[in-house]
């Protein structure tokens, strides 16, 4: 007991702790895609920022330039004063990137300066891009890939002034990673921890409630390996009101109750069977000890517990196939002859066809494709002479055999051929399954044979038997041979052909 509470104790953990884990690379996208969100407005704003500025700056230039009295150094001074205040650089700069005055040079454009004798230009392709978007901001630094902006990003603007060939050019560094950092940690981080501690939770409960169903069914199914079919699973949340109640699913509450039917099945099917096994028939023995060996197999432990409803359901086949067993062998003691009096004219073709109609459905399961090829000897008839219901069972066991052993998109090929000279019809049906061994040709009509005898599910090997015993007292013959059409079985047999019914 010890042990299995430890190990649903190891198994909540883990569950709990795998949710854990899903639910804090949920959180880590989040985090990333808001940073990444915050990135780009930190930078959007930064870019009205600094247009705002540069308005606002080119204003107050243009008044004191209109003002004769006020001197250059005053004007320097307003713009020292606006870079101070608004923590940027200001550059007066003329079309041909000559800079008449800068308050500071940022680093990134240090090596575009050209000086040429007592002055200083911006290079062609430094004016090209500030110009190109004359009172709209544009950024430098900016790099791809999850974090989309690099830790530094310069926003710069140009506008234009009241003396045709001098422009303000105003600068502002932001550090992206800092301030999205800086609204993550204050914006986020405390909803972001209150949410992964209820989650966590919540998850714990749910997991808790989940584990207590699957360790009891583990229980039960111990003490039904035990052979204890009298006990049966019981999860208390199930028999009185309770919060975790709601969290049990519909489809744990039904396997609960599917499991404790199942073993109620089980005891009455033990019950039922110690009462086969006591009155079954000594020549049975077979079939028996296969069922005393399945369930020797789920008493012991080789079988394990999820397996249960597997074998319990081949032991019922077991009986069922007792059943059939002693039925088919009562029909095959008695096609050895054949009622004249039901003996009749019919038309073979015709009895393919309506064969064919009756097995549809397990052609279709298969998607397998019939080809036929009908012959004739009377009209668009194909008359034969015979038991039509004992010829009926001949073609449908072969018909279904062969389905049974067409793969699945196969194929099977299906003929009749007069011989007048023979006064025969022959029937064949051909498949395109894996065909039969050559030294087993001859024994597939043996009664209780099969090919493979690990194909339980095909039946007693009585079926290829029963063909025989019909066809042979018909008085015509029956064999199996490799078929070189489609690869597979081809099954001919003979049938009289009615012009020599007389015969």
């Amino acid at each position: 007991m010890k042990d299995r509470t430890k190990k649903s104790q190891s198994v909540l953990f883990r569950t709990t702790l795998s949710l854990a884990v899903g639910t804090i690379l949920v959180f880590v996208v989040l985090m990333i895609i808001f940073y990444r969100q915050s990135a780009v407005s930190l930078i959007a704003e930064s870019k009205e920022k600094v247009e705002r500025q540069a308005d606002a700056l080119a204003l107050a230039y243009d008044s004191l330039a209109e003002d004769p009295s006020v001197s250059d150094t005053t004007i320097q001074a307003l713009v020292n004063s606006f870079a101070r205040t608004e923590n940027c650089s200001v550059w007066i700069i003329r079309k041909d990137g000559r800079i008449d005055y800068s308050t500071s040079v940022p680093d990134y454009l240090r090596d575009d300066i050209i000086p040429i004798e007592n002055e200083a230009y911006l290079n062609t392709d430094r004016i090209r891009k500030i110009f190109t978007n004359l009172g709209k901001a544009s950024t430098d630094d900016v790099t791809n890939g999850i974090f989309a902006n690099s830790q530094s990003v310069s926003v710069s603007v140009a506008v234009t002034t009241s003396k045709s060939d001098q422009y303000i050019l105003l600068f502002d560094t932001i550090n992206v990673e800092e301030e999205a950092f800086w609204r993550l940690s204050n914006g986020l981080m405390l909803p972001i921890l209150v949410s992964f501690s209820m989650a966590l939770l919540f998850f714990s409960l749910m997991a808790r409630s989940l584990i207590r169903p699957l360790r009891a069914l583990s229980d039960a199914a111990v003490q039904v390996t035990k052979g204890d079919l009298s006990t049966r699973i019981d999860i208390p949340e199930l028999r009185k009101e309770s919060a975790l109640k709601y969290m049990l699913t519909d489809e744990i509450t039904n396997m609960v109750s599917t499991v404790n039917n199942m073993i109620e099945r089980l005891e009455r099917q033990e019950s039922d069977r110690k009462l086969f096994i006591s009155s079954i028939a000594h020549d049975l023995r077979t079939p028996l000890t296969s069922i005393k060996g399945f369930l020797s197999a789920i008493s012991d432990g080789t079988i394990p517990p999820e397996q249960y409803p597997k074998y319990m359901e081949i032991i019922q086949t077991q009986v069922e196939r007792i059943q059939k067993l002693i039925t088919s062998m009562t029909e095959a003691s008695s096609l050895s002859q054949v009622d004249p009096d039901k003996m009749e004219e019919f038309d073979i073709n015709e009895m393919i066809r309506d064969t064919v109609t009756n097995v549809e459905n397990l052609i279709s399961d298969k998607d397998i494709s019939i080809t036929v090829d009908l012959g004739k000897n009377q009209g668009q008839e194909m008359l034969v002479y015979g038991e039509s219901q004992l010829l009926y069972r001949v073609f449908y066991n072969l018909l279904t055999n062969a389905v049974k052993f067409t793969p699945r998109n196969g194929i099977i090929g299906i003929s009749t051929v007069s011989r007048p000279d023979e006064g025969k019809v022959y029937v064949t049906i051909e498949d395109s399954g894996s065909g039969i061994p050559e030294d087993k040709l001859d024994r597939v009509f043996e009664s209780f044979y099969k090919v493979d005898p690990s194909r339980t599910e095909s039946g007693f090997g009585l079926g290829l038997y029963i063909c025989r015993e019909i066809i042979t007292a018909h008085g015509e013959r029956i064999w199996a041979e490799n078929g070189s059409e489609l690869g597979g079985a081809r099954f001919v047999y003979t049938l009289k052909d009615f012009r020599h019914k007389e015969k």
